[in-house]
């Protein structure tokens, strides 16, 4: 061991530098955040090679004066904050005063300013960490901070950067979180002297959100619950990912990674999101900043909440109330005035009404004869429900357009119904064909029927009224001695789902008792996907764990894919999913229709 000394300043510096500056995008990040700090309106960032060659960052903030611009290059030199106190309610995106000294440490560094009350800027430059030097300049007022030679005297740090197009992408990812954060500046990426993104400020967020993720799929969510309000921006749940890389999360504005916010985000779209798959999307919490310490990961990347397990269960909650209703029911048409309605389409002939399969009886419906490819007389259904007087912008445009699933959410809308559509025939013994006044409706038989059955398991659950059926003769199932254990201390929360299992062994269990509704499934293959379930519950409480159990038992216990439907069973099927909640997907997140106006339809066919 040495003499304990203090070190050298370039040496503190370059130590900083390891932890602030990982890459050229973290540059970048430090740059951008000190650049809206000071009151920046417009942003531009310029690279080359990746960032490493050049970055530059340009904005038209206040600027700063010489005295300081010659102290923020200084360790610890900061305006954002002077107390204690400023530094547990921090509202700025910087405060440490360590970026612009660490970055200056691993470069050659060039910093141009000038300030609303000076008539000459000045510039300062240093290269790798050594005394700054001082000479005017004309500048406009605002701030030009040049950064070549990233990581020239570091070698081994240089060494471990991956190519130039991954690096240029993280540069890229740093300026869409910037423009997503604040809406009100306007940025620009400038990539090897060529343009390759430009986002001009926005009114608000969704104009934003809009601009940088570009897909008219996303719906708004918005809540509050005590300090905390939530406003998001979510995909359908086809469109998840696996793993949270499309998902972007702020706290007051600040972009953070947090495994909690975001499996928060996906737990609240309950069991039609898979596990291990995230939404698309962004979403912003604002909460007091007393609350929150940001001063926690030298990148500021991440946050910690004084009450982390409110916050997750207020998120949780808005959301979850918020995507119940999000994706549901196809939309109503409303008319432009300026033309009148397509004439509505002759009322289906009169026909005596089938047993309803899908009834309050519980029984899954039973295959019938295959049913022809070609259209059959419609099953009788009461007719549509004309659409009450117009509610039109002031444009004439309807204020909801009727488009094609493949690229517009189907949304609810208290004037459609299922039971409202038409049934044409069944295709493939896959697809059910239906159709209303506004277009052609396609169904996926599977899908529809596995969403009426999850919703009617569901409810039973909660409201402690599943019926069970004995089984003539007990299965037994083989088991781990987990899943042993969990049978025998939760029995009566697995009671309440409609199984009676009992332990015979270390690794064995009896089944003498299904849910009524999934009687006709394999016990075995029920009581597999329960204790699956609940055993890999992935932090959901148990409830919720079994939430997810009974979406894959409704899988396995409903119609499928080459099952034939009779026209009065495919009626019934639409009748039923009227009473189901999130009708619009299957639980597990697929679609269950795919809609095509009769304008769209002709146009494809060049009648238009």
């Amino acid at each position: 061991m040495g003499t304990v000394r203090i070190l050298p300043p370039e040496l503190a510096n370059q130590i900083a530098a390891g932890e602030v500056v990982e890459r050229p995008a973290s540059a970048v990040k430090e740059l951008i955040e000190n650049a809206l700090d000071a009151g920046a309106r417009h942003c531009q960032v310029e690279i080359a090679a990746g960032g490493v060659g050049l970055i530059e960052v340009l904005d038209d903030g206040w600027g700063m004066s010489e005295a300081d611009a010659t102290l923020a290059v200084e360790r610890h030199a900061t305006s954002k904050i002077a107390s204690l106190v400023e530094l547990g309610q921090v509202r700025t995106f910087g405060f440490r005063g360590e970026a612009l000294p660490s970055i200056a440490s691993v470069s050659r560094f060039a910093l141009i300013t000038r300030s609303r009350e000076s008539d000459a800027g000045i510039e300062l430059t240093i290269e790798g960490g050594a005394t700054a030097t001082t000479r005017p300049a004309g500048s406009p007022v605002g701030t030009r901070v040049t950064i070549r030679d990233l990581f020239f005297n570091v070698p081994a740090r240089r060494k471990f950067l991956r190519s130039t197009g991954t690096e240029a992408g993280h540069v890229t990812d740093v300026v869409e979180a910037a423009a997503l954060a604040r809406p009100d500046v306007s940025f620009t990426l400038v990539r090897d002297g060529r343009p390759v993104r430009e986002w001009l400020s926005a009114p608000g967020r969704a104009e934003r959100v809009a601009q940088v993720v570009g897909d008219g799929d996303l719906t708004r969510c918005a809540g509050a619950r005590g300090p905390l309000s939530v406003e998001a921006f979510l995909g359908r749940p086809e469109t998840a990912r696996a793993g949270a890389g499309g998902l972007h999360l702020f706290v007051n504005d600040r972009p953070v990674r947090d495994r909690a916010l975001a499996l928060a985000v996906a737990q609240a779209y309950g069991s039609v999101l898979e596990r291990g798959r995230y939404p698309r999307g962004v979403v912003y919490l604002d909460i007091d900043p007393v609350l929150v310490d940001v001063n926690v990961h030298p990148q500021k990347s991440e946050v910690r909440f004084a009450d982390p397990r409110a916050v997750n269960d207020a998120l949780y909650s808005i959301l979850s109330r918020e995507l119940s209703t999000a994706f549901s029911l196809p939309p109503a048409r409303r008319w432009n005035p300026g033309k009148p309605p397509p004439p509505p389409a002759p009322p289906p002939e009169p026909k005596a009404e089938a047993a309803d399969p899908w009834g309050l009886g519980g029984s899954a419906p039973v295959a019938s004869a295959p049913v022809a490819s070609a259209p059959v007389a419609p099953a009788p259904v009461a007719p549509a429900p004309a659409v009450p007087g117009p509610a039109y912008e002031k444009s004439g445009e309807p204020l909801v357009a009727v488009q094609d699933s493949a690229r517009s959410p189907i949304r609810p809308s208290p004037e459609m119904r299922w039971s409202n559509l038409r049934f044409i025939a069944q295709v493939r013994h896959t697809f059910l064909v239906c159709e209303s006044d506004d277009g052609l409706y396609v169904l996926d038989q599977h899908a529809a029927a596995e969403r009426v059955m999850f919703d009617r398991l569901r409810k039973a659950y909660r409201d402690s009224s599943v019926s069970s059926q004995a089984l003539l003769f007990p299965v037994v199932v083989d088991v781990t001695g987990a899943e042993a254990e969990l049978v025998a201390t939760r029995a009566d929360e697995i009671a309440a789902v409609g199984f009676d299992l009992r332990v015979r062994g270390p690794e064995s269990i009896s089944v003498h008792g299904v849910p009524k509704l999934l009687q006709k499934t394999s016990p075995e293959r029920l009581v597999r996907d329960l204790l699956s379930e609940v055993m890999r519950s992935g932090g959901r409480g148990f409830s919720d764990a079994v939430d997810l159990a009974l979406a894959t038992m409704a899988c396995h216990g409903s119609i499928r894919a080459g099952d034939p439907l009779s026209p009065s069973e495919g009626t019934a099927l639409l009748r039923a999913l009227d009473g189901a909640e999130f009708a619009g997907h299957c639980p597990h997140g697929r679609p269950v229709v795919t809609f095509t106006s009769w304008h769209e339809l002709d146009r494809r066919v060049g009648r238009r």
